[in-house]
């Protein structure tokens, strides 16, 4: 299935390498003036970070895109991940890595390079 991000196609093989990290609960604990302990839980309705990548190659016109997209400082952009929608912002200060696989002097728009994107769940 297509995975897209704010209408920029990413390789189908990438990967969420974060979706099973991270808490579904926040806590906070204190104490009483008597001593006992008071704690609070409430389920976390946003903040859930979204790393995409897993060794995938996009071509460098994709990631010029991307760039671009993640340029709009607080925007938030649409993530269709096979089949789920998520709204999304780009994570702060380095919201995508991207190497060439093959170093090139005057580098063409279909050059390969291993695409890391870093999101969080708004």
């Amino acid at each position: 299935m297509a995975v897209t991000l704010g209408g920029i196609a990413l390789p189908d093989d990438i990967v969420w390498l974060d979706e099973l990290a991270g808490p579904q609960v926040a806590q906070a604990r204190a104490r009483t003036l008597g001593g006992g302990q008071v704690i609070e839980e409430t389920a976390l309705l946003s903040g859930r970070p979204i790393t995409l990548g897993g060794g995938v190659w996009a071509a460098r016109s994709t990631v010029l895109a991307l760039r671009t997209l993640a340029a709009d400082a607080g925007e938030t952009h649409t993530l269709d991940l096979r089949g789920d929608t998520y709204t999304v912002a780009f994570v702060r200060p380095n919201p995508i890595e991207a190497t060439p696989v093959i170093r090139y002097a005057d580098p063409a728009a279909d050059d390969p390079h291993e695409l890391t994107v870093r999101l969080i769940e708004v």
